[in-house]
């Protein structure tokens, strides 16, 4: 047996723990029996409260938050960290995978579709809705907000800066660094570069770069491969 399938049981008998305690926290007798979701022992668990679904077929460990290697992470430190309140709701499709390092903080109505992978130290505050289509590839220390944090008011004492909802659609790369704003709907076919701050919508089979993010080109016709 080489050092790395010694190193991956090291670290899997680690999750143990963390693993049993999120999967009878969130699901019936009959799901969590299962181990459907894999927990990395390098996790913070800040609140368990809200709710969690997930596929009622959901074969064992095929839903991994906190595992991986990631260029930019020290796997030792980078503690992966969930915190949901009572009034957040997560979704999980198939074979999702949330990296090392990956923050949710979640009041609000969080959805991940089948087949997303996010590569590590990725951060999500969802305080009203953030959806995530099939097959989405996102890269390292990107950012997702739905809210600005902090209210704004006018001479009326009225709210000017509503949450409003991040919308991604099926099969969208977001490359390492890249921040999506309030309010942002991504077309499916779609890559955003590296480093953009993405705070308008745009359709699908778009390449969109820059601060702030605009269309670089088109990718119709063209895929990218996980």
């Amino acid at each position: 047996m080489n050092i790395k399938k010694i190193t991956r049981i090291y670290h899997f008998i680690r999750c143990i723990p963390k693993t049993i305690l999120f999967n009878f926290n969130y699901f019936p007798f009959k799901q969590a029996i299962k181990i459907p979701v894999i927990i990395s022992h390098r996790t913070a668990f800040i609140s368990l409260k809200g709710k969690v679904y997930i596929p009622k077929d959901a074969k064992s460990a095929k839903i991994k938050l906190g595992f991986g290697r990631v260029q930019i992470a020290d796997n030792k430190y980078s503690r992966f960290i969930w915190n949901v309140e009572k009034s957040g709701v997560i979704t999980f499709g198939k074979n999702v995978r949330i990296g090392t390092g990956s923050r949710l903080d979640v009041s609000g109505d969080l959805e991940f579709k089948d087949n997303c992978n996010f590569s590590g130290e990725s951060t999500i505050i969802c305080k009203k809705k953030i959806l995530f289509g099939e097959s989405c590839l996102v890269s390292w220390q990107t950012l997702f907000m739905d809210s600005d944090l902090h209210k704004i008011t006018n001479e009326k004492s009225e709210q000017t800066n509503s949450d409003k909802t991040i919308h991604i659609a099926d099969h969208v790369w977001i490359g390492a660094r890249a921040s999506v704003m309030k309010g942002v709907e991504i077309g499916e076919n779609s890559v955003i570069a590296n480093s953009s701050v993405v705070v308008k919508s745009f359709d699908g089979n778009s390449v969109v770069g820059g601060n702030p993010a605009s269309l670089i080109t088109s990718f119709k016709g063209k895929k990218f491969h996980h």
